[in-house]
């Protein structure tokens, strides 16, 4: 009998769980489809296939929701980061480390539309505005970490400098990326590697 008590709020915090999953998902394919501004958390639960007062339960507010959503992004990014700037990859030759650099930031993008979404709100409150913020210097600090790996005796202020202008090259060209067919975004993936490589290759090759 213990053992069944015991076991009850387990269940109950995976079921909880399981829901506060479903609603991520939900929102991640409103936000995409709708942009944030027009979606609602109406928007969300139907998405999600429950009540609103449900939805209630887990978010007070389309904001609580917005932020939940970005910190799963940030962990499986930085999961990503990882990987792509591991010691392992850093001894690949220059060009296949690149490719797997930016194929594997494309891939992230392409799964997660929702996610340039939230970078881009047009008036985010203070919560959404420091989230906006926090993201693209994470990937400043992610790249400036993965090129110290690649090429450690660079300079530290050139480390910097060459890790801000990838990252801007990155976001300037990304979302064309997104926005293109697959014919064209195969196109625009080529030539972004291509000035990546001929800005890098002489300071990280």
């Amino acid at each position: 009998m213990d053992q069944q008590k015991d076991a009850r709020p387990v269940q109950r915090r995976a079921r909880g769980l399981q829901r506060i999953a479903s609603i991520l998902d939900a929102a991640e394919i409103v936000f995409a489809k709708m942009g944030y501004d027009e979606a609602t958390t109406n928007h969300i639960a139907a998405q999600a296939g429950i009540s609103p007062g449900s939805l209630y339960q887990f978010f007070s507010n389309k904001e609580e929701i917005a932020l939940a959503l970005a910190a799963r992004y940030t962990e499986e990014l930085r999961q990503v980061y990882g990987s792509i700037f591991s010691r392992e990859a850093a001894s690949r030759t220059f060009s296949l480390w690149l490719d797997q650099v930016i194929d594997a930031l494309i891939a992230f993008h392409l799964a997660h539309p929702a996610f340039y979404i939230l970078l881009t709100i047009p008036t985010p409150s203070m919560s959404l505005a420091s989230l906006t913020q926090a993201l693209p210097k994470d990937m400043q600090a992610n790249f400036e970490r993965g090129f110290q790996v690649r090429a450690p005796n660079l300079p530290i202020a050139q480390r910097l400098l060459c890790a801000t202008m990838s990252v801007q090259l990155f976001k300037a060209v990304l979302p064309l990326i997104l926005e293109a067919e697959e014919a064209d975004r195969r196109s625009l993936v080529h030539e972004l590697k291509i000035a990546l490589q001929r800005y890098l290759e002489p300071l990280l090759g």
